[in-house]
């Protein structure tokens, strides 16, 4: 009797211990489930919040660089040729050793010049300084591109990069740089020896040489026009060929003789410097 008792007992502990070992198994995949969506939720915001900080420190870079520099030429979708001069102003914090980057593209990307901008002052400050740069380029297929503007950074660190894009046409025809003086618009050409420069309030002086009995008398103070172009003029001789570039205004030196058109409001809208080359 006592043998038949511990039998019983026996097989009810066994049963329960089937029972619970079972349990076990059948709550095994749920626990692991809920791990795995919770791992996946933590995942998720983590990604979340690291594209929300992206895009945030995107649009701080592009409210940044509009208030660290400004670009006066060339104007957005403006016709540009090569030489291409390109003016304005940034803060000290946009230059690195007094010069920052700049690139021309094409309107499929592909880069067609690449320079630096430098520096007309004092860079190590927080204000505005201008800036000058000239680029030369070849005429690429497309008519229209995109120039680039981009404060160097010298750390490397990409939260630290800046740039402002400007959109620009590219001029499809092969015509002057200037075209000639137009008597029928009351314009007119003299020449004259340059004499100083005054970039700030777009002004030279000059001494005028009167090459005609009748040419017309100027003032030695001439104010140029805000869109006047600076050209000049290279001829080899003795193959009298011709190479036309334009040229930034300072660039040309005190005492040199150039020539002035001037519209029929007496305002200067070019100015030709000529080098001749004796080969």
């Amino acid at each position: 009797m006592k043998i038949k008792v511990i039998i019983s007992s026996i097989m009810v502990l066994t049963i329960i211990f089937i029972f619970s070992l079972s349990s076990c198994v059948i709550l095994s995949p749920a626990e692991t489930t809920s791990k795995e969506t919770s791992a996946s939720n933590i995942e998720s915001e983590g990604t979340t919040g690291k594209e929300q900080e992206s895009k945030e420190t995107e649009t701080t870079s592009k409210e940044s660089a509009a208030d660290q520099i400004k670009v006066t030429k060339p104007q957005p979708n403006q016709v540009v040729e090569s030489p291409l001069i390109i003016e304005g102003e940034a803060r000290g914090s946009w230059f690195f050793e007094g010069v920052f980057p700049i690139m021309l593209l094409d309107s499929n990307g592909n880069a067609i010049a690449r320079h630096f901008a430098q520096v007309q002052g004092e860079w190590m400050t927080e204000d505005f300084v201008q800036f000058k740069a000239q680029i030369e380029f070849e005429k690429p297929a497309t008519t229209t591109g995109t120039l680039i503007l981009e404060k160097d950074n010298p750390s490397g660190l990409p939260e630290n990069d800046a740039k402002i894009e400007i959109p620009v046409r590219f001029n499809s025809q092969s015509g002057k740089i200037v075209e000639d003086a137009d008597p029928q618009k009351g314009e007119y050409f003299v020449y004259a020896i340059l004499k100083s420069i005054d970039l700030k309030n777009n002004k030279i002086t000059v001494e005028q040489l009167i090459n005609e009995p009748n040419e017309k008398e100027i003032s030695p103070e001439v104010t140029l026009s805000g869109d006047c172009k600076i050209i000049k003029v290279i001829l080899e001789r003795p193959d009298e060929k011709e190479t036309i570039t334009e040229i930034t205004l300072d660039s040309i030196k005190l005492g040199s003789e150039i020539g002035i058109i001037f519209k029929s409001d007496n305002i200067a809208r070019a100015i030709i410097y000529q080098e001749i080359i004796e080969k």
